[in-house]
């Protein structure tokens, strides 16, 4: 596939991770899949390495803790042979009320046309005031 290809594939992904929808996702992912995400483990509930079952996990717990969905808008790409890096910006309303909004950097590496790995890089400070703290 090509950079292109492996942005839109991305995009899909994010777009049915954002809806909340763990089944279509997962779909984007290759079955070896792992989301790494930094934080210090025990700190964040999403801190450390997560397989595919875990990220269908994670897609749940968005969607419980945001029910009208975490928008996910790009803002930057970088992209060479089966790596891509893009950043991101999150805005989500929490049931309790609260805002949600962090930037991010990820980087996927591609395998046949779906995503192997992801690394995700936050604001984890945010995310502890908003989900840990709240």
């Amino acid at each position: 596939m090509n950079t292109a290809q492996n942005k839109q594939t991305i995009l899909d992904f994010f777009e049915h991770f954002s809806a909340g929808d763990a089944t279509s996702a997962l779909t984007y992912l290759d079955t070896d899949a792992t989301w790494q995400s930094m934080g210090i483990k025990g700190d964040l509930p999403v801190s450390g390495t997560m397989d595919k079952n875990g990220i269908g996990e994670l897609i749940k717990m968005v969607k419980s803790a945001i029910p009208k969905g975490l928008e996910l808008t790009p803002v930057g790409w970088t992209a060479e042979g089966d790596r891509v890096a893009a950043e991101f910006i999150s805005y989500g309303k929490l049931t309790n009320g609260r805002e949600y909004n962090n930037p991010y950097h990820f980087l996927f590496q591609f395998s046949d046309g779906k995503i192997l790995r992801i690394k995700e890089y936050m604001d984890t400070l945010h995310v502890k005031s908003i989900f840990v703290d709240a």
